[in-house]
């Protein structure tokens, strides 16, 4: 899913939230040796100190679901859903099993034109900033 999005810039127009000032991110491998990789740095042009660790939230929580709505459709200028990429923010812990993702505020990306924006789903989401997501940790199918 990632190896797609490599070296390309991706326009996130300030929507990443806390970091409004930065608009453009490019994905990078973790890895370059794994031909198939759970996660990649989104890491910001304007401010190389700024990069995330994202994945694909489906990888990790089968039971996740995220719907647009028509104004995300249009600021995104999505013709087809096939065509838009859902990742999540990991926020890393230590030990490493304990990591979290922020499912609550996915970002997503049309990967025809590379625009992206950060979303935050509605309060009565199941979903949590802090979901376990990793074998062996507490709950790592569900929201909390």
């Amino acid at each position: 899913m990632f190896d797609s999005f490599y070296g390309k810039t991706i326009s996130m127009g300030g929507s990443i939230l806390g970091f409004a000032e930065l608009s453009n991110f490019v994905l990078t491998p973790v890895d370059e040796s794994d031909p198939n990789p759970s996660f990649a740095y989104l890491q910001s042009e304007e401010d190389p100190e700024i990069g995330f660790l994202v994945t694909d939230p489906f990888r990790f929580v089968s039971s996740f679901e995220i719907g647009l709505s028509s104004q995300e459709e249009e600021a995104l200028g999505v013709e087809d859903l096939e065509n838009v990429a859902v990742l999540a923010i990991v926020t890393i812990a230590e030990p490493f099993v304990r990591s979290t993702l922020n499912l609550l505020a996915p970002l997503l990306i049309n990967t025809k034109n590379l625009k992206g924006k950060q979303v935050v789903l509605p309060p009565e989401s199941p979903y949590s900033t802090k979901t376990l997501f990793l074998a062996g940790s507490a709950t790592a199918e569900g929201g909390a």
